[in-house]
Order: C-alpha cells, then structure tokens, then sequence
C-alpha cells in the first residue's frame, strides 16, 4: 500500500517537473508582400471619340507620251513650268523614240546644266554632236558644258566650232567671247564679241561683256558706248558700269584719238554699285523643235555655275 502510494507521488512530482521545463521555440518567419494595385479600367470608346485617319494623297504617275513630237513638246513645258525631274523623264523618253536626233540630247543636257549635274551635261552634248556634228546649237551646248566645270580651252573650241558652223549664231560668238574674257585675252574676247553683237538678236548682256573687253583694252570711250548699248536693251550690269565710267579718262595713250566722252549727265533707272569690270553669266537659247536646224531666239535661261568670272579679271 505504501509502495503504491509512493509511486503516484514521484510520478506526479516527475510530471510537475516536466511541465516546467521551458523550451525557446524559434518565431515563425514574417513574410512581405507588396499591395496589389487596383486595376486600371480604361473606358471603351465612343464613335464619337474616334477620329478618322487623314487620307493620304497619292500622286498619279505622270503620263509619257509615245510620240516622239509629244514627248518633246511636253518636255519644254516642263522646263518652262520648272519640273526638271519631269522634263528629264520626257526627253530621255523621245531620245528613246527617236535615236537619231540631236535634239533630246541637247535639251537633256540644257536641264543637266540647270541642276549643276555636269557629268551628265558633258555626256548629253557630246552625244548631241557625234548625232549631229554639223549641228552649231549641238556645239554651242557642248562648250556650255565644258565651261560649267571650267575646262576653258575645250569651251573655247566648242564654241568656236559652233560660230563656224553658224556666223548667224549670236549666242556661239558671245559665249566665246565671255570664254576669252577668262583667259584675259581681252583683244580676242572684243573681236568675237563684237560680231556678237552686230547681230539683230544681239541682247543687252553682250553688249555688257563687249564693254568689258572694252575697259580692259583702255578703250573707255568704246566701252562706255558698249555699256549705253547693253543698258537700252535692259542690262543692269551695264547701267551700273556705264555709270561707274563717267569721267574716267583713259590710262594708257591709244595710237588714234578717240572721241571725248559726253559729260553730259544722264539718268539711269538704277543706282548701282558695281565691282570692278562686271560680266554677266553665259545664256542660252531654247531649241525650237523643226525638221530644220532652228535658230535660236531670245532666252531668260541663265545657268548659274555657266563659269561666272571673278569680280575683278
């Protein structure tokens, strides 16, 4: 009995001491998480809301005619409209029509020397003159050519080739004219100038470079007639230069006896003031397309890299 009593009470007193027995027992780990944001509900739109795309123009393909005449009268339109990029297409297009004729080559090379292209310009005019080595507007287009990328001697010769093969072809002889004038032969540049201007078309640009053949030689008398010439017929470089020569005296004595100037004050309608010795760029004429060669008639064409000379020669 005694035993057994004694039993429960160390069992019990075992139990106490194990349900005191404290133990650390390790947190559970804590985990982080982010707020998840709110859906953003974008509203469908309305027919209202939607606008319509710009219609976007498409050009139509300009039409190439299939006539060799078509092709180049349209082309010259384009020319006159300034459409370079159009009158190209249309010349090469009656180049095509047409092999034989010198005609679509000069024009192409007219429009390539308008747009500085100068490779294609030599091409174009020297393709003019082997198709028609007789042609004078085939050679003066060729010394055009030479003269815009400054190969002055092969200018020279073109034009003097298409003075030869025409005497009437005004444009020939000032051109070379202006072409002696960059080499300062100015004795030379005057002689073919002066047959320049001795013709009817004669316009008032050439009168100019004649005046500035003139000076350069010390024939002021000589020039400033030369420049009153050019400016009647509408050149202002030589209304400014005629103007710049009032009551200059010559510096070099002549071996003949020139006429006094007039010192007559005259009004010009501009009041200018030129560099020294002004020349005017090279022009040329349109082609008018005949059967027959074509003469070549008054132009406002002016290239501007046709070989302008310095201010001062």
């Amino acid at each position: 009995m005694m035993k057994t009593q004694f039993r429960c009470i160390w069992f019990a007193l075992a139990l106490s001491a194990c349900n005191s027995d404290e133990r650390t027992v390790p947190p559970a780990p804590q985990v982080t998480t982010n707020p998840v944001p709110a859906p953003v509900v974008i509203p469908a739109a309305t027919v209202e809301d939607v606008q319509p795309l710009a219609p976007v123009a498409v050009e139509a393909p300009k039409p190439i005619p299939t006539k060799y005449s078509e092709a180049m009268e349209d082309g010259k339109a384009a020319v006159a409209k300034g459409d370079t990029a159009y009158a190209l297409e249309l010349f090469g297009a009656a180049a095509k029509l047409d092999r034989k004729q010198a005609d679509p080559q000069i024009e192409l090379a007219r429009v390539y020397l308008d747009t500085k292209d100068k490779g294609h310009a030599i091409a174009a005019a020297t393709k003019a003159t082997k198709l028609a080595p007789k042609s004078s507007r085939a050679w003066n287009t060729l010394g055009r050519a030479e003269l815009a990328r400054w190969s002055y001697q092969g200018a020279s010769d073109a034009f003097k080739k298409a003075a030869e093969l025409d005497p009437d072809n005004a444009w020939a002889w000032n051109n070379l004219g202006f072409t002696e004038l960059s080499f300062h032969s100015y004795q030379a540049a005057a002689d073919a100038l002066v047959v320049a201007t001795s013709k009817a078309n004669a316009t008032g640009y050439m009168w100019n470079n004649l005046g500035t053949a003139y000076e350069h030689l010390d024939l002021l008398d000589e020039a400033r007639d030369a420049f009153e010439r050019g400016g009647k017929l509408g050149s202002k470089e030589a209304i400014a230069s005629r103007k710049r020569l009032e009551g200059v005296e010559p510096m070099i004595a002549t071996a003949h006896e020139p006429k006094k100037a007039d010192k007559t004050e005259t009004t010009y309608p501009h009041d200018e003031s030129p560099s020294e010795a002004p020349v005017e760029p090279v022009t040329d004429a349109p082609v008018v397309e005949s059967t027959a060669p074509a003469a070549e008639v008054p132009s406002t064409e002016v290239p501007t890299d046709a070989g302008v000379l310095p201010a001062t020669l």
